[in-house]
């Protein structure tokens, strides 16, 4: 397993059967296989005749030309993707799969959600299906796959109750992906965001409610998305709305906003952002979000973009540098408190001065007014924007959430609520793809990580777990060695001794008042006295400066120019008490 290269995308489930009942599953699927001569190359590659990196990958590539984009390892799917719609997602090829044993049919996206569903209604044991892969390998299409079969083959017992929460169960996919999907350099759908969704079974397989979790939402991209890339689709649909929209929201073009134009990509080829506009909208109807509640939604949006147009110019206060709101983007400040019914003067003084407290002689708290600098300004704005907008992100979950509860579902199905202990679960994890471009930033050190951490559950549920299994029964077996990442995700996370995330932390506070690249620069030094002699670590000085981390799935030179920004994070108390004291809470 460790052989494949990290671009496709795998799923797997883990059945609840012992090593010796896998065995007997891995001889019946040799059989079946061998009687499909129409197979191209190896559906199983635990099959392959000699293990190796060529012969993966022959087999693989073979597979895709003929369009078969689904290979086995064992219980692990692996997906390649195609770049092109094929015709095996519809209702006639999803009948195949129902009912059926994984080694009667051809591998298939289906195959693997059939195999949980069914072993998590004949096993009476909740279910999980892991989704990771590089990014563009098409993650996100195998979770919404996975969904619509669950929802196809799952009972309903002819109770409507039962169909909405399958219908908010699918709803929920685009308004999670106009909120937390953006264009990056390698996918034009990318998930900025993990999410897990657990849908919730009674014993006979009908839904009964489910719930979304979501993890490390992207929120640097709302106030600087990569060069070539864009900002949330959200965005740039809204400005596609609707003229009556637009113009009640105050939103002109693309280009017109600062938060957009750094990237200079306005459009993605072949996606209509006023379509997608109003399927947003439709599926926001469908999980429970009421007009009011979605024009107070929209207005945020509006307000963030609006916040990014707040520019600011150096002003002398007594003996320190200050900042004052420059006369041309005064009124991006009226438009933004104007949407959000907050206190401009209040707003405009938070952002150019900081409040700071101290404890004279006797205990009395004295509180002084702190002049702030052009780029301190606009690092509070971009904290107040980043907190907008992960808010109403969370905000979003938690109304996907409140449609999908238990309780609440019970009482619209008309039946005594399921005890928890008779209810079982099959969960899909979605998460960021490992990410390797020509320039990598925060962003990419962040997405990296998680799948760092996501590979060592792989290796503990899959390599370690088998090979433990087969120790334990005492089977004869030669181990193979692998890689444990637990060294690179210490030295990323770590806190004695500080790990990568704690030296970015410390030298954002002690640097705070500095340049941008004077901060990066610092950070960099910073980072060669703490992991100079680490093995997985290596800093680069020449042309642009940087540093190249050994991640398990291959050496990422990171560009350090705009860590310090993107880490930033100065929403101080007196931010957020302006921003609760709006009159537009959704």
């Amino acid at each position: 397993l460790t052989l494949i290269p990290p671009g496709p995308s795998f799923t797997t489930t883990m059945p609840s059967s012992p090593a010796k009942s896998r065995r007997r599953q891995q001889r019946d699927r040799a059989e079946s296989f061998k009687q499909a001569p129409e197979e191209v190359g190896v559906a199983d590659m635990v099959l392959i005749p000699s293990l190796s990196n060529k012969g993966i990958v022959s087999n693989l590539r073979d597979r895709l030309v003929s369009d078969l984009i689904y290979t086995y390892i064992g219980n692990v799917l692996v997906v390649m993707n195609p770049y092109k719609w094929l015709k095996i997602y519809d209702k006639d090829t999803m009948r195949r799969y129902v009912h059926r044993n994984r080694v009667d049919v051809p591998p298939h996206i289906f195959a693997t959600a059939e195999a949980a569903f069914r072993t998590m209604i004949s096993e009476e044991e909740s279910q999980c299906c892991i989704i990771s892969g590089e990014s563009g390998a098409g993650k996100t299409e195998a979770s919404k796959q996975i969904q619509n079969y669950i929802a196809s083959v799952s009972g309903t017992g002819g109770n409507e109750g039962i169909e909405t929460v399958k219908k908010v169960f699918l709803d929920s996919n685009p308004v999670l992906e106009a909120f937390g999907n953006a264009k990056t350099l390698r996918n034009n759908n990318s998930s900025r965001f993990g999410k897990y969704f657990e849908l919730k079974f009674d014993r006979f397989g009908r839904p009964l409610g489910g719930k979304v979790s979501n993890f490390l939402h992207e929120k640097s991209r709302v106030v600087k998305p990569g060069r070539g890339e864009r900002n949330f689709h959200i965005f740039y649909q809204l400005l596609k709305a609707p003229k009556a929209v637009r113009q009640k929201l105050l939103l002109s073009s693309p280009d017109s906003f600062f938060y957009l134009k750094q990237s200079g990509c306005y459009d993605v080829d072949n996606v209509n952002d006023r379509e997608e506009f109003d399927v947003t909208n439709d599926a926001m109807k469908s999980v429970g979000i009421g007009d009011k509640r979605r024009e107070a939604i929209y207005g945020v949006v509006a307000a963030v973009l609006h916040l990014g147009n707040v520019q600011f110019s150096p002003k002398q206060i007594d003996d320190a540098e200050g900042s004052e709101i420059k006369s041309d983007s005064k009124s991006a400040l009226k438009n933004f408190c104007g949407l959000l019914d907050l206190d401009e003067k209040g707003i405009a003084r938070a952002l150019t001065t900081r409040k700071l407290q101290t404890m004279a002689p006797g205990g009395k708290i004295e509180t002084y007014s702190v002049p702030q600098n052009p780029v301190q300004a606009a690092g509070r704005r971009d904290a107040m924007g980043k907190a907008l907008f992960e808010r109403l992100f969370d905000l979003l979950v938690a109304r996907v959430n409140a449609a999908l509860d238990v309780k609440r579902v019970a009482k619209k199905i008309g039946e005594a609520q399921t005890s928890a202990e008779d209810m079982l679960s099959l969960g899909v994890l979605d998460i960021y793809g490992f990410e390797i471009f020509d320039t990598n930033g925060f962003e990419q050190l962040c997405i990296n990580y998680v799948n760092e951490k996501l590979q060592q559950i792989f290796i503990s549920l899959t390599l370690k777990a088998e090979q433990d299994e087969y120790e334990s029964e005492g089977i004869a077996w030669t181990p193979i060695p692998y890689f444990n990442n637990k060294i690179v995700c210490d030295m990323i996370e770590g806190a004695k001794p500080p790990g990568l995330f704690r030296v970015l932390d410390d030298t954002c506070k002690t640097m705070h008042s500095r340049g941008e690249t004077a901060l990066d620069r610092g950070f960099l030094d910073n980072l060669g006295k703490s992991f100079g002699s680490h093995q997985h670590f290596r800093k680069v000085g020449s042309g642009r400066p940087g540093f190249v981390i050994k991640h398990y799935a291959g050496d990422v030179t990171y560009d350090v120019k705009g860590f310090g920004e993107a880490n930033k994070d100065v929403l101080d108390k007196e931010l957020i008490l302006l921003l609760q004291a709006t009159g537009k809470s959704s």
